[in-house]
């Protein structure tokens, strides 16, 4: 902390106070005393005003970062953030996790980011209401994994999903055929029927576009722009596509509906070269929003 910003923090204390006590200070034999000994409380109380102030700020950024200092914090934290993003508009006011989390998972900083988001984690805490998949016969109407910056307490990425309602109707169906005995061959085949829906509603506001999107993400992460970007990811193997208009629909980005599996989007103020990437994503009875930085935000 710099003179500045002490003098900005308390309205700007006259800083001829300061010059003044230090011109006056103690063994300047040409000073007499009286005039000594006010200069010294002004110069004493404008150093105790400064060193309140930065032990109330160190204290506020203590508090900050151990505010995810434990698996519960870490719980408490990831919901609340995931209601700064309902009124924010990022999700739709209908997500919520029942219960309490299913897992949580400790992460500490480690070279070499992860799969691709390709950055340096730092510690994180994955906070995980049951992520929903066809082979689970518990499954919730929303499931997730949420990491939360330790120092930030920000979702620094997420993966929501929602199951669709039992009258929803599928938007196609695919059949899968499978030996009813793999030993024994002339047992036969059999066909299962996976149903897929587009209820992504139920995560994120209908009309919302990826313009729109995006510029919720970059306020709450702290940046100032983006830069919808051209996907072309070798780790995924895909090849290149042009970069999608930002008034398409977010939902209309589905992957499983155009040959554009996600969106690769820089933020200004980011990493300089790091993508974030949004992904959605249809599995037999759900849809799942993917989106984040992999790294401290905020």
């Amino acid at each position: 902390m710099n003179r500045e910003d002490v003098f900005e923090a308390f309205g700007g204390i006259d800083e001829a106070y300061v010059a003044e006590s230090a011109r006056y200070a103690p063994g300047d034999t040409d000073s007499a005393p009286g005039r000594i000994v006010h200069m010294n409380k002004k110069r004493w109380i404008t150093f105790l005003i400064a060193a309140v102030l930065m032990l109330t700020l160190s204290i506020t950024a203590y508090a900050a970062h151990a505010a995810v200092a434990s698996p519960k914090a870490a719980e408490k934290v990831a919901l609340e953030q995931i209601e700064i993003w309902k009124k924010m508009g990022i999700l739709s006011e209908k997500v919520h996790f029942d219960g309490e989390a299913s897992d949580i998972y400790e992460i500490e900083e480690r070279d070499g980011g992860e799969a691709w988001y390709g950055r340096l984690f730092p510690h994180v805490y994955d906070v995980r209401f049951y992520v929903n998949n066809q082979f689970r016969d518990d499954r919730q109407k929303y499931g997730c994994s949420l990491r939360v910056d330790t120092m930030t307490g920000k979702i620094m990425s997420a993966n929501i999903d929602a199951e669709a309602d039992e009258d929803a109707v599928p938007v196609r169906e695919e059949k899968t055929e499978y030996p009813v005995d793999p030993e024994n061959p002339d047992a036969g085949m059999e066909t299962t029927t996976w149903y897929f829906y587009d209820n992504y509603d139920d995560i994120f506001p209908a009309d919302i576009t990826v313009d729109r999107f995006c510029e919720l993400l970059a306020e709450y992460w702290g940046f100032s722009g983006y830069t919808i970007a051209d996907t072309d990811d070798e780790y995924f193997y895909h090849q290149h596509f042009d970069a999608i208009d930002g008034s398409t629909l977010l939902k209309d980005i589905n992957g499983d509906t155009r040959e554009n599996y996600y969106l690769t989007v820089f933020f200004e103020g980011d990493q300089e070269g790091a993508p974030m990437y949004i992904q959605l994503h249809q599995f037999p009875g759900y849809v799942t929003l993917t989106l984040g930085t992999g790294h401290s935000v905020g």
